[in-house]
């Protein structure tokens, strides 16, 4: 039989980590989720020295792997709000797509495991959707609140639109758009752009 390269290994690591911490919460034993891996308990260590440092590599590839599909084209320049759209129709429909990740990344996101350090480099990694994100709070009806009162009250909604999204995939391009109109509200109100406004790059 041939030799699982050690990457492979790794991969099917995280993979059954992400899955056991959607199903049994952040809390499941590492001896599971080596199982799961077709690895033993002792193996899994190899890979990674303890379960935090699991815990946070499981983090910066959940982030690594939505700014991909956030990056997967290039980003289109124009109006704020069509910019806007765009970057919340590639996020959301991420989530929505892949549900089981999208739910062990927001476990983790509260989790007092991640250091500062991986949440460092998991901004960096969406680094141009949340330039994005602070262009539209700086004009909008809470530019006065701090950014991230506005970024939890839009990561509640894109939670919601990306659950909203899975449950009825026929029907998820009309409640990917309901979803950014209500978060549109929220964060930028009745902005109005000149007609032909576009970013500078």
């Amino acid at each position: 039989m041939p030799r699982v390269k050690t990457s492979e290994r790794r991969q099917a690591v995280l993979d059954a980590a992400m899955r056991l911490f959607v199903e049994q919460g952040l809390g499941a034993p590492t001896g599971v989720i080596a199982r799961e891996s077709g690895l033993s308990t002792g193996s899994l260590f190899n890979y990674f020295a303890t379960k935090t440092d699991l815990l946070n590599e499981l983090y910066l590839h959940l982030k690594q792997d939505l700014a991909a599909a956030v990056w997967s084209a290039p980003f289109p320049d124009g109006p704020l709000r069509d910019r806007a759209l765009e970057g919340w129709n590639r996020w959301t429909r991420w989530g929505a797509e892949a549900p089981v990740k999208q739910r062990a990344l927001m476990a983790l996101e509260t989790s007092p495991d991640i250091t500062a350090d991986s949440r460092s480099q998991g901004s960096d990694a969406l680094q141009g959707l949340g330039k994005l994100f602070e262009e539209v709070h700086a004009v909008g009806p809470l530019a006065q609140q701090p950014l991230e009162f506005a970024v939890g009250l839009v990561a509640a909604l894109a939670v919601t639109t990306m659950q909203f999204m899975a449950s009825e995939p026929a029907d998820q391009e009309r409640r990917c758009r309901a979803g950014f109109d209500a978060a549109w509200s929220v964060i930028a109100g009745p902005i109005t752009e000149p007609e032909g406004s576009h970013h500078e790059r």
